[in-house]
């Protein structure tokens, strides 16, 4: 089963770097105008765009000038030099990668899930005055400032552990109805 998935990945993220750079078959008439060519990988204007708007995107402090524009180039092609020769010795293959993908493909899934379940749940958060002024109260040590100045922080204090508990109280309902069987005796050697 771990296999199937690992090769599953595999195809998956080979897919997502051939259409990245541009290894895509064009669909019926449509002519890509290639940005730029690294051997036989194709970035077309469109994919080049499209590229420098996530970078831009995942970097707010990045602005779109010519040197910027010239650097991302040059980052491309140094990247997709070094996808190629990583290829040709054919560390795409090897066991170390496959599963560092596939931890990568988990953790990267837990985490949306996660995020999905955490946005789901938030809307069912409500902290109310009472709690903030009892929580300022009880830990009237740890505050600085007036309770008027430290409202909004305990309360975003209080809903994440709201939040907490109610992902973990999830996760337990998870488990609660999974069918799991950890042979401990096999896990310790005995």
């Amino acid at each position: 089963m771990r296999h199937h998935r690992g090769a599953w990945i595999l195809a998956v993220i080979t897919t997502l770097s051939f259409y990245l750079s541009g290894c895509g078959s064009n669909t019926g008439s449509e002519k890509k105008e290639i940005a730029i060519q690294v051997n036989n990988s194709k970035i077309s204007l469109a994919e080049f765009n499209d590229l420098i708007k996530f970078d831009a995107y995942a970097d707010p402090e990045m602005e779109l000038t010519a040197d910027t524009r010239d650097l991302f180039i040059k980052y491309l092609v140094r990247k997709e030099l070094l996808i190629q020769e990583a290829a040709r010795l054919k560390l795409d293959s090897k066991k170390e990668f496959i599963q560092t993908i596939e931890r990568y493909w988990e953790a990267t899934l837990i985490r949306n899930l996660l995020d999905l379940k955490s946005a789901q749940l938030k809307k069912e958060v409500l902290i109310t005055d009472e709690e903030i002024d009892a929580c300022y109260s009880k830990n009237r040590e740890r505050f600085v400032q007036t309770l008027e100045a430290e409202k909004e922080g305990i309360k975003c204090l209080l809903e994440s552990k709201e939040l907490e508990k109610k992902l973990e109280k999830w996760i337990k309902s998870l488990r609660d109805c999974a069918d799991v069987n950890v042979n401990k005796a096999l896990l310790s050697g005995k």
